[in-house]
């Protein structure tokens, strides 16, 4: 690469069209060069992220061929509906429900599913940041004895009773004994939501292993119309009069997502490099995940030696591509490919910073997947220049899925060196110029 670029200085000729054009005055330049033999080296590694009220709470079981077991589930508070409900001198229970809407889905529905829900012990705390591996403690009893269920997010009217509703939903019964402990909770509990949040601390809702495929649902807690905690009474004498009170989740209540991944029983390939340590794998081929599960670390270990043997001219980045082309993804078409990527650099205490190139806008940076091209790529121009300039330091960059606390999606893409298919690559334009 750096003989390439020495050569270049016998090569003058006035500028092209080009990206970068504007940077420097026609009389400078000294030719147009591109190249894709970057070298590029690069492993998936296990993520982690702030789950902390997401957009949206997933809930679910899958057995991914390559990824192996994955489960999620949602802690949440409740707040009451009316403030200081009383239920009456004598009343009687009639079930308990847990409501939840479905706006969206990964994987195979018709998988039945295990869900459980668990009395938290404590209540969640708003100073406390909770991540996809956060645990909060919980009551032992299973308040949905292991309800059984297949979740129908294409299903948008439901009728029960005389409830109509009219999204898709996943109604799960819960005991007996919680709707009497809500019942019976004092009327002054129901006087303000931080008394109730004290005597109720929410629920942890999550579903068991399942053996194959499987789905994990996209679920809105915060849609008040659809999603609730339902409780079914009436009034010993007047049994005929059947009353409901709800109870709800809002953007003022706390709820995060949390997820369980068992990788052992995935792909070995995958396993190998994931667990046992063969990073070297990730010159073949790279893994992603969301939901706290798997991102590649990127670097191009030379980079900053670029200009070393130049002298009296400047290297001027035009433009650097970042090309990400899928793999075989190996399923079938159950699971639909994510469109939408991350990508951010490392500093030396290994946090995370967003690229100059994402301040240009989507549009340049890009980060979609070219459902034509079957490829992802990114525009990392401006970091590419600030390195060989040495105003940025190249600890290397940090791949993903976009929304990786609040979606079901997992990606495979070819390495700089896969065996089969398209590689991923580093394509760069640039000029040489005079001092």
């Amino acid at each position: 690469m750096i003989g390439s670029l020495v050569l270049a200085f016998a090569s003058c000729k006035k500028s092209p069209d080009t990206i970068g054009n504007n940077l420097i005055s026609d009389d400078n330049y000294i030719g147009i060069f591109k190249t894709d033999t970057v070298e590029v080296v690069c492993h998936s590694y296990r993520d982690s992220v702030n789950t902390t009220n997401v957009s949206t709470a997933l809930l679910g079981a899958m057995k991914d061929p390559v990824f192996g077991h994955s489960e999620a589930g949602f802690y949440t508070q409740f707040r009451f509906s009316v403030a200081g409900q009383n239920f009456g001198a004598n009343p009687v229970l009639d079930s308990l429900v847990l409501q939840l809407y479905i706006s969206g889905y990964s994987g195979d529905t018709t998988t039945l599913q295990t869900v459980h829900a668990y009395v938290l012990d404590d209540t969640l705390s708003s100073s406390a940041t909770y991540y996809n591996h956060s645990i909060v403690a919980t009551g032992a009893v299973d308040h949905a004895n292991g309800f059984q269920f297949r979740p129908h997010p294409r299903t948008k009217v439901h009728v029960f009773g005389t409830d109509t509703v009219g999204q898709p939903i996943i109604r799960i019964p819960l005991s007996q004994e919680l709707g009497q402990y809500l019942m019976g909770l004092d009327t002054t509990v129901y006087s303000r939501p931080d008394l109730f949040k004290e005597n109720f601390h929410g629920l942890y809702v999550t579903c068991s292993q399942v053996m194959e495929t499987g789905a994990i649902c996209s679920v809105n807690l915060t849609s008040n119309s659809f999603t609730m905690l339902q409780l079914y009474y009436h009034d010993a004498s007047t049994p005929e009069k059947p009353m409901r009170y709800n109870y709800y989740v809002t953007s003022s209540d706390l709820f995060f997502n949390h997820f369980d991944h068992d990788y052992t029983q995935g792909d070995p390939d995958f396993v190998s490099q994931l667990l046992e340590g063969q990073q070297n794998l990730g010159q073949e081929k790279i893994y992603l995940q969301t939901m706290g599960g798997v991102r590649t670390y990127v670097l191009f270990p030379n980079l900053e030696h670029w200009t070393d043997t130049l002298e009296n001219c400047h290297l001027v980045v035009n433009e650097a591509k970042l090309v990400l082309p899928v793999a075989d993804q190996g399923l079938d078409s159950l699971y639909s490919l994510p469109t939408n990527y991350i990508l951010l650099g490392f500093k030396a205490d290994s946090t995370t910073y967003l690229l100059p190139d994402y301040y240009e806008g989507s549009g340049f940076f890009d980060g979609t997947l070219d459902k034509n091209t079957k490829c992802i790529n990114f525009r990392i121009t401006e970091f590419m220049q600030s390195v060989l300039l040495k105003k940025n330091e190249n600890y290397g960059l940090s791949l993903g899925i976009n929304g990786a606390s609040y979606n079901a999606q997992r990606m495979i893409i070819n390495g700089p060196n896969a065996p089969q298919g398209e590689k991923m690559r580093l394509e760069v334009t640039y000029s040489l110029v005079n001092e």
